[in-house]
């Protein structure tokens, strides 16, 4: 066993063990129910920096907010500077990490709070801060899906333990158990734009169709080589040169990518780029948030991720684009940069060839 993974299954077992003794003085709530025509206020918990993750679940805050219950949620500075401005979410607790003394403070500052319902919707690597705030939570019922805090819920619910949907369909396991089966919902991503982003977008734009292509993500598996980025710009220019390529990504990553004078968005707030997407022709994208986003306003689109790297775990699956317009391409390693150029030329073919719903 390498020493990497020796140290990383050493602090898995030891949060563990932290979690279940903390567990033990923690006031078990399991098998108690909740009555949905009462819910006036819902915390939900994003314990992690996937902005993926708010898009997905998204359908619920317009659900909610049908419903007249307040929603809250917590999560860190990133996925509060994504909907800060959604008129579905009334308040924020921003986690700044994952130490004790931080934990601590966010969990006296949420002691403030009466939560009819808080939700924990997202597994996680055993994490001890997470079990610290859950057990500090002034709430009367919690409806979680995590294994590890099965103590700390008064609902823990199995969804998909063989892990064969897509993590959307945790939205509607959520509100039939908090509101039963009776109703049909839209369970479309609900995503919002500020006017002025909105306008500022569309004059930048103006009468051109743009095609987005995001090259590069945050993980090494989810980056194209030079080789591959060359490859679809040059397809693109030769074939559909009366469309427009913008490029998206990391501010800090857009001057690495080797085409001459890309075209980016001048503003390097993440909003501005969800507009962009909101009002493409097309998208082009290595599995990243933005393809989400483009699920939500089902854009045309190729979208290239890593082959899973554990069957047990199909992530291309429960992540997948969910666009009935999206053409996903999944490599036949773990890394984007091992798609061969053959598929992918044949992949841009496909993406502009095909009749598209919209």
């Amino acid at each position: 066993m390498r020493l990497g993974k020796f140290h990383k299954k050493k602090r898995y077992l030891i949060n563990l063990i932290k979690i279940n003794i903390l567990s033990f003085l923690f006031k078990n709530k399991l098998g108690s129910s909740i009555d949905g025509a009462s819910i006036k206020s819902c915390l939900l918990i994003h314990d992690n920096n996937k902005i993926g993750d708010l898009i997905i679940l998204s359908a619920l805050y317009r659900i909610l907010a049908a419903k007249n219950i307040e929603l809250s949620i917590l999560s860190c500075s990133t996925g509060h500077d994504f909907l800060k401005s959604h008129p579905h979410i009334a308040h924020f607790f921003i986690k700044t990490s994952n130490s004790v003394s931080d934990t601590l403070k966010l969990r006296n500052e949420l002691k403030k709070y009466h939560f009819d319902v808080v939700l924990d919707p997202f597994e996680t690597f055993p994490c001890f801060s997470h079990s610290l705030l859950l057990s500090g939570l002034n709430t009367s019922y919690v409806l979680g899906f995590d294994k590890w805090y099965k103590r700390y819920y008064s609902r823990y619910h199995s969804h998909d333990e063989h892990l064969s949907e897509h993590m959307s369909t945790r939205t509607k396991v959520i509100v039939q158990q908090l509101f039963g089966h009776d109703e049909n919902y839209n369970y479309s991503y609900d995503l919002f734009i500020p006017a002025d982003i909105e306008k500022s977008v569309k004059e930048f734009i103006g009468a051109s169709q743009v095609v987005v292509i995001n090259p590069l993500g945050a993980k090494k598996i989810c980056r194209l080589t030079a080789e591959q980025i060359k490859l679809v710009h040059s397809w693109i220019s030769e074939h559909y040169p009366e469309l427009r390529i913008i490029y998206t990504g990391h501010p800090n990553d857009l001057p690495s990518i080797p085409v001459d004078n890309i075209e980016t968005l001048p503003q390097k707030d993440f909003i501005y780029t969800v507009a962009l997407t909101r009002f493409c022709k097309y998208v082009v994208s290595v599995d990243t948030a933005l393809v989400h986003i483009a699920s939500a306003w089902d854009r045309p689109m190729l979208a290239l991720y890593p082959r899973a790297r554990t069957a047990e775990y199909p992530s291309p699956l429960i992540w997948s684009p969910n666009n009935a317009n999206a053409l996903q391409i999944i490599s036949p390693t773990c890394f984007v940069s091992d798609i061969e150029n053959h598929i992918l030329l044949e992949s841009l073919e496909k993406l502009f060839g095909r009749e598209v719903k919209l």
